[in-house]
C-alpha cells in the first residue's frame, strides 16, 4: 500500500512536470515576449516648472503626489488639509489633502490638475518608490488616450487638435521605477545566483520528503 502511494506521488509529479515543460515551450514559441519584464508606463512632465516623472495609471481613481515630491515641487503651502483622511486600496495610506489647479505641464501645454497628497515618509508610493501619479481622474479630465500601439499618451486639447507625449523607456527610468537607468548588472546577477540557489534548495528539500514516503 505504502508503495502504491509513493508511486503514485512521483507518478503525479511526472505528469505534471512534463505537462509544465510542453506549455512552457509553447508559450516561448508563440509568445516570448511574456517572459520579459513589463515595463510600467510614464510620461515626463513638469509640476510647477520642476521636472517630473509621472506614473500614468487608469486603475486609480485619483491623482496623486507623495508628500515629499510636492515639497520638492514648492506646493505644500498650496494643501487644502480639508481633504485630508485614509486610502483604502491594496493596503493604505494617509492623505495629507488635496492641492487644487495644479500647474502641470505636458510638451509645453498646460494641464490644470488637482492632486491627492499622500503621506510617503520620504520614501516615495508604493512598491516602486513613485512620486506622481497620474490617475483616471485627469485622464477622464483631460480626455486622454493611452495608445499603445504608437507608445504614447494622448490629450485631447481645448482647440479639439491631439496632442501626444511618448511612454519612456528603460533607459529614462531609474531601476526603482523598473528602468536600467543606473542599473547595477553587478548585484542583479548576485539576486538572480541566489535566487537560483534558493529553487535549488527548495526542489530538493521536495524530493527528499517524497522519499520519506
Amino acid at each position: 500500500m505504502l508503495y502504491n502511494l509513493t508511486s503514485r506521488a512521483l507518478s503525479y509529479v511526472e505528469v505534471h512536470t512534463r505537462h509544465s515543460c510542453h506549455r512552457y515551450r509553447q508559450m516561448m514559441e508563440t509568445y516570448p515576449e511574456s517572459m520579459g519584464r513589463v515595463l510600467m508606463l510614464y510620461i515626463e512632465t513638469k509640476v510647477n516648472s520642476i521636472p517630473m516623472q509621472a506614473f500614468v495609471d487608469s486603475g486609480a481613481q485619483s491623482t496623486i503626489m507623495s508628500a515629499s515630491a510636492a515639497e520638492k515641487c514648492g506646493l505644500l503651502h498650496l494643501l487644502d488639509t480639508r481633504f485630508e483622511g485614509t486610502a483604502v486600496g491594496v493596503g493604505t495610506g494617509k492623505i495629507l489633502g488635496r492641492i487644487h489647479i495644479t500647474p502641470i505641464t505636458v510638451n509645453g501645454n498646460f494641464f490644470p490638475c488637482t492632486i491627492t497628497v499622500m503621506d510617503d515618509n520620504g520614501k516615495g508610493l508604493g512598491d516602486k518608490n513613485m512620486e506622481f501619479l497620474f490617475g483616471l481622474d485627469m485622464l477622464k479630465r483631460h480626455r486622454c488616450k493611452i495608445d499603445l500601439e504608437r507608445n504614447v499618451l494622448a490629450f485631447r486639447l481645448e482647440d479639439g487638435k491631439e496632442m501626444v507625449t511618448p511612454f519612456l523607456h528603460e533607459k529614462d527610468l531609474d531601476a526603482t521605477k523598473g528602468g536600467t537607468k543606473g542599473f547595477d548588472a553587478e548585484q542583479s546577477n548576485i539576486e538572480l545566483q541566489q535566487t537560483i540557489e534558493r529553487s535549488m534548495k527548495k526542489k530538493d528539500d521536495n524530493n527528499m520528503e517524497l522519499d520519506d514516503v
